[in-house]
């Protein structure tokens, strides 16, 4: 008599193998399944196919962090392995348990379908089927459902707690590393070097410093990310660009559980100054290599102006120019090199210019304390608003509040904006051409341009060679 899993057609099996720490509760990591596998084959006799696989061709197929119940997940190692079924180097598959192999009903008709013609088996330590069997059919059915149900039960379990969490002003913990830098793993504690670590980051650039000295500080320090790797310009810049560091939840609004490392107004003009540094590193767009790029419109329909080469021109300087790409339009064109000498001259001149008025004062003190209130405030009056027992006018009253709250805090926004853009203008009154051409970083350029045009291309107004100013509009900002 035949054991089970035996058969007259010899036996080629793959090992599948599959982890999903997002979803599921069994995390058994896929170097212990293949070892188990592995007995599971031999205690069937089953060869284990040698030339397939993946990532690598040594019979196993490996699905690391990899969701099997998402319709619109991404499993390499699977679709190999349909691939290596369908061209018959494979005729079975040994799993550590049912659930690695399928979280949806779709993906056993799948398996089913090819075993019409290449008679599968699949194995794990209970036992094995046959996909040709109508009772196996039907027990795999009534598992796989069975799986579905597991993991849409425990994704709704997850987004609850998420959303409880989001009302009580907290994230989801972890992060590289398992924490953010600055706090323990519970998201919430402070670890006072690291904080302190940010707060001299922070003072760094509102002192001018560039992100090169705060990368060899961090060295300096002997200082490492919290999944032990030097500091860089990209995590430095996406680090102190998170509202977290200002007790802000991920949406930059509402206040957060735990207590902020930095003030608000500080953290709102580090990352203005972060945003403007960002053009300068090597892996921007061309929207960041170009002064103009993305800050100039056309005139004709409102679009962005960006940078695209010249046609039929063979001079140098008439290599590249601002266009705008907007299908139906494309109707304004300027040289880059002339656009942008002419822009940074106005730009100097109202720099230099003597008529302009003294620069603001500095932002009321008391804003960031007021933003606090408020946003303190907003949360517990949309709390009152959301409960069910709330009467229709006290609704109507706490929605009316919510609305004031709402205006002034944008008030508030408003008014920072402005006085960044001032802080600004004043920062650089007075500069030369030598200095705008030889010294400012293309970043605050940029900035600058902004703070003080709006830059309007218009259609050309005539043809023939030379720039004509009349066909750009510069509009105060």
């Amino acid at each position: 008599m035949k054991s089970a899993g035996q058969s007259d057609t010899p036996v080629t099996a793959g090992i599948y193998c599959r982890i999903s720490l997002a979803i599921d509760d069994d995390t058994t990591k896929v170097d212990d399944q293949e070892f188990l596998c592995r007995e599971t084959a031999d205690r069937l006799d089953w060869k284990i196919a040698e030339g397939v696989g993946y990532p690598l061709p040594n019979g196993v197929y490996q699905d690391n962090n990899r969701s099997a119940w998402k319709y619109n997940r991404k499993r390499p190692a699977w679709d190999q392995m349909l691939r290596d079924i369908e061209a018959g180097k494979i005729n079975a598959i040994v799993v550590y348990h049912g659930d690695r192999l399928v979280r949806q009903p779709m993906d056993l008709e799948i398996l089913i379908a090819l075993s019409r013609t290449r008679k599968i088996k699949v194995a794990n330590s209970a036992g094995v089927k046959d996909l040709n069997d109508d009772d196996d059919q039907f027990q795999l059915g009534i598992e796989a459902n069975v799986y579905r149900k597991e993991s849409a039960a425990t994704s709704r379990r997850r987004k609850g707690q998420y959303e409880r969490w989001r009302r009580e002003g907290k994230v989801r913990p972890g992060g590289r590393g398992g924490r953010a830098y600055g706090f323990a793993t519970d998201g919430e504690t402070h670890v006072e070097a690291e904080c302190e670590h940010i707060r001299e980051m922070a003072a760094m650039l509102l002192a001018g410093e560039p992100n090169g000295a705060l990368v060899k500080d961090a060295e300096r320090r002997g200082a490492l990310t919290p999944a032990g790797r030097p500091f860089t310009h990209g995590t430095v810049r996406k680090m102190l660009a998170r509202p977290r560091y200002a007790g802000l939840m991920p949406d930059g609004e509402n206040t957060a559980a735990w207590e902020p490392v930095l003030d608000r107004p500080t953290w709102e003009r580090v990352c203005e100054i972060l945003d403007a540094k960002a053009a300068t590193f090597s892996y921007a767009t061309n929207a960041r290599r170009w002064l103009l790029s993305g800050i100039a419109v056309c005139g004709a329909c409102g679009g962005p102006m960006q940078i695209r080469p010249s046609k039929g021109r063979g001079r140098q300087e008439y290599a590249n120019g601002y266009g705008c790409n907007r299908p139906g339009c494309r109707k304004s064109y300027r040289s880059q090199p002339h656009l942008d000498a002419y822009v940074g001259a106005r730009v100097v001149a109202r720099l230099n210019d003597q008529r302009n008025p003294e620069p603001r004062a500095p932002a009321d003190p008391g804003a960031a304390a007021e933003w606090a209130a408020l946003t303190k405030e907003r949360a517990e009056t949309e709390k009152l608003a959301q409960d069910y027992s709330t009467s229709a006018g006290r609704l109507s009253l706490l929605m009316a509040r919510l609305d004031s709250i709402d205006a002034r805090m944008a008030q508030l926004r408003e008014r920072e904006t402005s006085d960044s853009r001032a802080r600004l203008l004043d920062q650089y009154r007075g500069i030369t051409r030598d200095q705008w051409e030889n010294e400012l970083p293309l970043s605050v350029r940029r900035a600058l341009v902004a703070a003080c045009f709006r830059v309007v291309v218009l259609p050309a107004s005539g043809r023939g060679p030379g720039f004509r100013k009349e066909d750009v509009r510069l509009d105060p900002a």
